[in-house]
Formats: structure tokens, sequence, C-alpha cells
């Protein structure tokens, strides 16, 4: 795999912030989008870290690639439950910085994209009861950090 030289995992960069809210924004949209696609596509990762996935800056947007292509199924029908999974596993690998806002925000642009959970409010429900249950390891530029909830 070829990336970019001056790309960061996904938790580093975004424990970084971002320099203003329509940067944040268009980011979690952008990031949102990369998502879909790679499950549209039929692929899968078991292991959607953030740690798994390498941030590069692209003019004023971004391009996002994956650090562990073992982990990569393919020709895998994403599912509801599949789904589940790899959001649990991003949303508990990221930094407090990005809000529930930006959680949300996220979960709305890949829905609006593909539309394929039955019922959102149960879909949230559950995502915030299991991260909240697995707690919530991110690694910064000063090391690893452990929290509890969002």
């Amino acid at each position: 795999m070829e990336a970019s030289e001056t790309g960061q995992e996904l938790d580093r960069y975004l424990f970084k912030g971002f320099r203003d809210f329509k940067k944040k924004k268009y980011f979690i949209i952008t990031f949102a989008q990369w998502i879909f696609h790679f499950h549209n596509k039929g692929l899968y990762h078991q292991d959607m870290k953030a740690c798994n996935i390498l941030v590069s800056e692209n003019g004023e947007s971004w391009d996002f690639y994956f650090l562990d292509l073992e982990d990569v199924l393919l020709n895998e029908k994403v599912d509801e439950k599949r789904l589940f999974i790899n959001f649990l596993q991003l949303n508990t690998s990221i930094p407090k910085s990005v809000t529930r806002t930006d959680r949300l925000r996220f979960l709305k642009e890949y829905l609006r994209l593909q539309p394929m959970v039955r019922n959102e409010k149960n879909f949230i429900k559950r995502l915030i009861k299991k991260s909240r249950e697995r707690g919530f390891v991110y690694v910064s530029p000063y090391g690893v950090v452990e929290e509890k909830q969002c």
C-alpha cells in the first residue's frame, strides 16, 4: 500500500482539532462519504478503529487509507449488524474533541447515502450504551488515552 508520508492516523489527526467549525463539519461529512463508498463496493474492515485509518490532507479535502489491509474482507455485504460493529469500533477509538453532535452528523450523513438502519433512534441508543460499556481508547501524540464516557 502506498500512502502519503504526511498522513496521520485518524485518532491523532482528530486529536489536534480543526481551525474552524466549517472545516470540521466538512471533514466529518467527507469521512462518512468515504466509509459509505468503501462499504458500497462490498468491502468490510473487521477492525475499523481510528488507528487503522490514515488521513492525508489533499488541498481543501482529505484522502483516507486503511492501514491493516489483512482485516479487509472483499465481496461482503454490509448489513445493519456489520455497520453497528464498524461504528462501535470507530466511536470508541476517537478523541472526545469529536463531540456527540459531530458523531451524529457522521451517522446522519452515512445513513443519508445508505439508509439501511431500520430504527435510527434504537441504533443510536445501542451504540451509546455499548460504547460506554466498552470505554474509549485512542492514541494521542502523547500516548494512549483511555476515557470512560462520551
